[in-house]
């Protein structure tokens, strides 16, 4: 199984108003994400909008993305929704395309135990046993928290290696360190904890923020491999200003513009989001301007 670690931008998915893939975008930035040292990429994320998205556009977005990356690092696509069943199939349909890794995120309508969590997370794995799988708990989005219990019953499944915290609860991080070691080894999701997810053993950043900051979000990375703290304290107080706006307004509508912002035709978020607002988006390209002039040079630090 391919290991993964660093930076892994979650990829916004580039649909034309008729439901075609801007195939051409989404390559050419791959292509410059790679470009700029990032250890991964991730296909249907938040960022991508996958509740949003049929099948055939999931599959080919994974498609152009495994095309893009040509070897070169990772890639990682997230699987989601209600159906077992559904979500298995996906998953085997995205393995057997060639993705290195899964992101399961398990919706729920009504209520289920830790048990019954923990079986549907065990069916995925049973149904790629070769293929690492993230798991993932993101409260603002999911309307709840994947109990850290769940993770006891799946101390023994091989392929779930990793989890990514998206709670910003650096006690629950704690907590799960202190339970299971580094059997479940951690991604940071929200943009004010890597440095603390380093620092407690994590294996790098997941996040939306990267597409818009690679080189900045990868100096970090290299900031807390080195252990030089300090510093990537200094770094990640600014970054968290990218983040504190993508909370004011909209995540997905913020990647997108931002991607506009910076050359890549990648359209307006998928229906029913919507665009940012005028004063949103002037907000926001002052961030990414200023973000982006951070010096990624040691020498220039």
């Amino acid at each position: 199984m391919k290991k993964l670690a660093g930076i892994i931008p979650y990829l916004v998915s580039p649909i034309d108003p008729d439901g075609t893939v801007r195939g051409d975008v989404l390559s050419r930035l791959c292509g410059d994400l790679i470009g700029c040292g990032v250890h991964g990429l991730c296909a249907l994320g938040s960022v991508g909008e996958f509740p949003y998205l049929t099948f055939d556009q999931k599959k080919e977005i994974v498609r152009t993305t495994i095309e893009a990356a040509a070897g070169k690092v990772p890639v990682v696509a997230g699987v989601s929704g209600y159906s077992v069943r559904q979500i298995c199939d996906e998953a085997y349909s995205f393995v057997s395309m060639g993705v290195d890794a899964l992101v399961v995120l398990l919706e729920c309508y009504f209520p289920l135990s830790v048990t019954q969590m923990a079986e549907f997370f065990r069916s995925v794995a049973r149904a790629v046993p070769h293929c690492p799988l993230v798991l993932y708990s993101n409260p603002k989005y999911m309307h709840y928290e994947l109990p850290l219990d769940v993770f006891d019953h799946l101390r023994d499944v091989e392929n779930i290696l990793y989890y990514k915290d998206a709670t910003g609860n650096t006690g629950r991080l704690l907590s799960m360190v202190n339970r299971f070691g580094d059997r479940f080894r951690i991604f940071s999701a929200s943009a004010h904890i890597p440095l603390f997810v380093s620092m407690l053993g994590g294996v790098g950043w997941m996040a939306g923020p990267a597409c818009l900051i690679p080189k900045q979000s990868v100096m970090l990375y290299d900031l807390c491999e080195d252990r030089d703290y300090q510093s990537a304290m200094e770094l990640q107080f600014q970054i968290w200003e990218i983040n504190r706006v993508f909370a004011k307004y909209d995540l997905t509508a913020c990647v997108s513009f931002g991607l506009r912002h910076l050359g890549y035709e990648v359209g307006d978020p998928v229906a029913p989001l919507s665009p940012l607002p005028m004063e949103a988006e002037r907000e926001l390209v002052a961030i990414i301007d200023r973000l982006r002039a951070i010096p990624t040079s040691r020498r220039q630090l």
